[in-house]
């Protein structure tokens, strides 16, 4: 019976394609534009020229060579600062993305390696500095140093490629790099792509009231929710009829947008969506979204007894909850009250799902708390919605 259900339901998914039009190509829309608005804003790799300090505690001890490495990082633009002080406080007032400190027993260190912190170079990165820029600028010391110690391998001793590499690799260990990150608690923020697409692909999924509500209004002006009365079926598994081809459409569009994040909007910014190892958390995560999103529909759509009340009351409470919930204006940018009310919004636990994969590289146990809370809201939506649908069905208005 319940793929009789599934079956009828499809069918009215297939009889309004501008509908379905609208879901699929809307998304694609709005992450291409605001990927594009935002490239500028939110530290894309396109930046050219990043501005870092450069902190020498003893000039005359460290190798011009070196010395000249280093002011001509790949991809830098090195300031040489004479006061480590002042290079901190300039790097906490934002007017560097990064510190590099090269302490007086640094050449020491990196003539004979120890494992005393003390003498190791150390980077330090502005709280906001997004990781793409973290590990260029990483790159590139690794690539001085790197250049160095071949300087003195070749200087000192006739070895093969092969031990070269191996003795390199090794020193770079022992003195690179002790890495502190101002605001250590704080994450870095994500970039116009990783916030475009999973922000707009989450509200995409809770647009599905939309069509939902068409559908169950059409059917109870037709009369067919007082003939579905009549049949030896429960209304769960009549509402679970309507949930599942729209959780198949949801998939569908979740695949959508990534790809587009993947290869489209690189056309435009430069810049791909990155999944990283754990993209397989995505989804688990994107059922949960879609459940979510697809139980809130259910619920308008059985409440409304108008297609205007569905049409206001589904599009006014998305746009609210994206509104406050970072789709529309990046938490990070926000006071922290406003913060404290996104962490409020359905949608800011989805995107806060997304984050841990695509900006953190997190597992299980950073997505799974957003997908529980994702999915216990899930079951309180559609047992609200199945209390209004078995109204509907027995008559009631």
């Amino acid at each position: 019976m319940l793929l009789s259900v599934v079956q009828k339901e499809i069918r009215l998914v297939l009889k309004d394609p501008q509908a379905l039009l609208v879901l699929f190509l809307l998304p694609v829309v709005f992450i291409l534009i605001m990927s594009l608005a935002l490239q500028d804003r939110m530290g894309g790799e396109h930046q050219e020229q990043p501005e870092v300090g450069l902190w020498i505690e003893d000039p005359a001890a460290l190798e011009p060579e070196l010395r000249k490495s280093f002011m001509a990082l790949r991809g830098l633009r090195v300031i040489p600062v004479s006061q480590q002080d002042q290079l901190l406080r300039q790097l906490e007032d934002g007017d560097y993305l990064a510190a590099i400190l090269l302490p007086k027993g640094f050449p020491a260190t990196l003539s004979s390696p120890t494992s005393a912190d003390t003498d190791k170079l150390q980077i330090r990165y502005a709280a906001s500095l997004p990781m793409s820029l973290r590990r260029s600028v990483l790159g590139s010391v690794r690539e001085a140093l790197g250049a160095a110690q071949v300087r003195r391998l070749f200087t000192y001793d006739d070895i093969s490629e092969a031990e070269l590499q191996q003795r390199v690799d090794h020193l770079l260990g022992r003195t690179l790099v002790v890495t502190r990150t101002q605001g250590a608690n704080e994450a870095a923020p994500p970039s116009s792509v990783q916030q475009s697409v999973p922000a707009w692909l989450i509200f995409s999924m809770y647009f599905v009231v939309l069509p939902i509500a068409t559908t169950l209004l059409t059917e109870r002006q037709q009369g067919t929710l007082q003939r579905l009365r009549t049949l030896p079926v429960s209304g769960a598994v009549l509402l679970a009829g309507k949930l599942i081809p729209y959780l198949v459409i949801n998939l569908i569009q979740a695949a959508l947008m990534i790809l587009v994040g993947i290869y489209l909007v690189p056309l435009l910014t430069g810049e791909a969506l990155q999944l990283g190892d754990n993209a397989w958390w995505l989804l688990p995560l994107i059922l949960a979204v879609s459940l979510s999103a697809i139980s809130f529909a259910l619920l308008i759509a059985t409440w409304a007894r108008t297609s205007e009340q569905a049409t206001t009351l589904g599009g006014v409470s998305n746009l609210i909850l994206a509104a406050i919930g970072g789709i529309m204006v990046p938490t990070f940018v926000m006071p922290g009250l406003m913060q404290q009310i996104a962490a409020l919004s359905p949608m800011n636990w989805a995107l806060e799902g997304f984050f841990a994969i695509l900006l953190r590289h997190g597992g299980g146990s950073q997505v799974a708390p957003e997908i529980l809370k994702l999915l216990a809201l899930s079951g309180i939506l559609f047992s609200l919605a199945l209390h209004f649908y078995r109204d509907l069905t027995d008559g009631k208005t």
